[in-house]
C-alpha cells in the first residue's frame, strides 16, 4: 500500500531545516503522482527547534497556499537524528534482531535504554563476506517529544517522523546510479553538508561533513567582500562559479569584478567537499569492493548555486548532477527532502 493510499487526504511532507521550512503535498490523478501544492519560508531564529509561533505560521502558510488537511509527516533537525552502523549476528542465527538493535545502538549513542525511537534496515553483504551488519538511525524523546506537542497545538496531526536525509535519497532513486553500484546523495544544508551512501536503494552509511555548511561558505562570501549576509547570499545564488565568457557578456563590470573575487572563494570551498567526499568514498571501496561508484547526487541550498555540481563534476573526475535540474519543481534541491517526506518516490 502506498503511502498517500493511507489517508483520507495525502500527508503534507515538512522539512524543518536551519534556515526555512518546506512543505509539499502530493496528488494523484490517474494514476500519476504529481505536486499539488508547495511552500517554503525563512525561519527566524538559529534554533534548530521549531517554536509555536513558526508552527502557527506554517499553518497560515499551508492554507493559503492551497494544501488539504492537517496531516504532516516531519523531519526532525538533522541535529537531532543519530545514526549508526551496528554488526550483528547471522540471520541464520535467529537472534532477535530488535532487541539487539535497540540494545546496540543505546550503547553506541550513550542513551537510556526506552527512551528513544528508532529504525533499521540491513546493509547488503559484500560479495565474500559472511558479516552482517544494520544501518539504524534514531531520535531521542526529549528531543521530538517537544516537537510533536508544537505541531499539536497548532492543529497538526503528525502522523510519521522520518529522516529528511534518507528522504531527500527516496525522492531521488530516479536520478542515482544502479542499484548494484555505490551511489551518494550530499545535501548541502546551511548548517552543515550531510552525505547518504547509497547501495542497492538504500542508505548504506551517512556522515557529516564537518566545515562545509553553506553557512560557513556565506560567512567566508562576507568577509571578503564586505558585504552584509543578505547580499552576499543574493550574489552566491545568482552568479556562483560562472565564467570568464558569462563575465564579460552577461554582467554589468560591478558584477563582474565581484564575481572575479567570489570565485575562489567558492572553488576552495568546494575543493574541501571534495576531500571529504574522496573520504567517504574510500569508506566505500573497502565495504563494497566489488561494485563501482556510479555517481554523486547533489540537494539542499549549495546544489542551487550555479557552477557547483560542474565544478566537483570536473574536480573529482565523478558524476555529479543537481536535483536543481528536476522537473517537478522550482528549486527542486531545497525541496527535495521535503518531497520524499510527502511520499514521493523518484522512479529511474
Amino acid at each position: 500500500m502506498s503511502l498517500l493510499q493511507r489517508f483520507t487526504n495525502p500527508p503534507i511532507g515538512v522539512d524543518i531545516g536551519t534556515r526555512m521550512i518546506k512543505a509539499v503535498q502530493l496528488r494523484q490523478k490517474h494514476g500519476k503522482t504529481f505536486v499539488g501544492a508547495y511552500a517554503s519560508f525563512g525561519r527566524s531564529g538559529d534554533d534548530p527547534k521549531i517554536t509555536p509561533a513558526e508552527a502557527a505560521r506554517l499553518a497560515r502558510v499551508l492554507a493559503q497556499q492551497g494544501f488539504v488537511g492537517r496531516t504532516v509527516v516531519l523531519s526532525p533537525p538533522a541535529e537531532r537524528l543519530m545514526s549508526s552502523i551496528i554488526d550483528m549476528p547471522p540471520r541464520e542465527s535467529g537472534a532477535p534482531y530488535d532487541v539487539i538493535a535497540a540494545k546496540e545502538f543505546a550503547r553506541l549513542q550513550c542513551l537510556d535504554p526506552g527512551h528513544f525511537e528508532m529504525a533499521w534496515w540491513d546493509v547488503p553483504r559484500r560479495q565474500r563476506s559472511s558479516s552482517t551488519k544494520i544501518m539504524a538511525i534514531g531520535c531521542a524523546y526529549s528531543d521530538s517529544e517537544p516537537i510533536l506537542d508544537t505541531f499539536a497545538s497548532a492543529g497538526f496531526d503528525v502522523a510519521v517522523m522520518d529522516s529528511g536525509l534518507c528522504s531527500a535519497v527516496k525522492a531521488s532513486l530516479g536520478m542515482l546510479g544502479p542499484a548494484n553500484s555505490v551511489s551518494a546523495l550530499l545535501d548541502m544544508g546551511w548548517g552543515a553538508a550531510r552525505l547518504a551512501l547509497v547501495h542497492s536503494q538504500v542508505v548504506v552509511f551517512e556522515r557529516v561533513l564537518n566545515g562545509c555548511g553553506l553557512g560557513s561558505l556565506l560567512n567566508q562570501v562576507s568577509k571578503t567582500l564586505g558585504l552584509e549576509p543578505a547580499e552576499a547570499d543574493a550574489l552566491l545564488q545568482n552568479v556562483g562559479i560562472t565564467t570568464d565568457h558569462d563575465s564579460s557578456e552577461q554582467q554589468d563590470s560591478r558584477i563582474s569584478a565581484a564575481a572575479s573575487v567570489l570565485r575562489p572563494v567558492i572553488t576552495a570551498y568546494l575543493d574541501e567537499v571534495a576531500t571529504e567526499l574522496i573520504t567517504s568514498f574510500e569508506y566505500a571501496e573497502h565495504e563494497f569492493s566489488d561494485t563501482d561508484t556510479h555517481r554523486i547526487v547533489l540537494t539542499g541550498g549549495g546544489a542551487c548555486v550555479s557552477g557547483v555540481a560542474e565544478y566537483l563534476n570536473n574536480s573529482m573526475n565523478a558524476d555529479v548532477i543537481s536535483t536543481q535540474t528536476g522537473k517537478l519543481l522550482p528549486d527542486q534541491a531545497l525541496m527535495t527532502a521535503a518531497l520524499g517526506l510527502a511520499g514521493y518516490v523518484g522512479q529511474g
